[in-house]
């Protein structure tokens, strides 16, 4: 179907229409590779509360993508990127990204840490020294000498 022959439809029928090619393009997209996805985070089904999410989907929340770490019912107390959802949501970065202190992932307060990578937290850059396994909240200077140090 073309755009005129779609804005040619009554518009509820453009809504059906509309609504059809978002669940194939939802579900087209969880075959992209994370750098692909996050050319596209549009692509994702926004996070919404009361909604059941199974183990590895990937969801947008705030203009960022997360993948999800456990499956779960959402609630308004556990968006993707606050303070204690460090089980159930995890931010995709970019691949590559962090491999490199002119390229460190910015932490956002709730992501597992890895080994040898590098990641900024106001404007202070850190290389990880030890896997964290899971996500953790801390600010990175509370964690050095334990998961980090300070990159000079």
């Amino acid at each position: 179907m073309t755009i005129q022959e779609l804005l040619a439809l009554p518009r509820e029928e453009q809504l059906s229409f509309v609504r059809r090619l978002r669940a194939l393009i939802e579900k087209a997209s969880a075959f992209l590779s994370d750098e692909d996805a996050l050319n596209g985070i549009e692509l994702f089904a926004p996070w919404k509360e009361n909604t059941w999410y199974n183990l590895d989907d990937r969801i947008c929340h705030e203009e960022k993508l997360y993948r999800v770490r456990q499956g779960h019912t959402s609630s308004a107390l556990n968006p993707p990127g606050s303070e204690g959802t460090q089980a159930l949501y995890a931010e995709v970065a970019a691949p590559g990204q962090g491999e490199t202190p002119n390229n460190p992932i910015e932490y956002n307060n709730n992501m597992a840490l890895e080994e040898g990578k590098y990641y900024t937290q106001n404007n202070v850059i850190y290389i990880c020294i030890r896997d964290t396994i899971n996500p953790v909240y801390n600010n990175l200077a509370d964690l050095v000498g334990l998961y980090v140090n300070i990159y000079e």
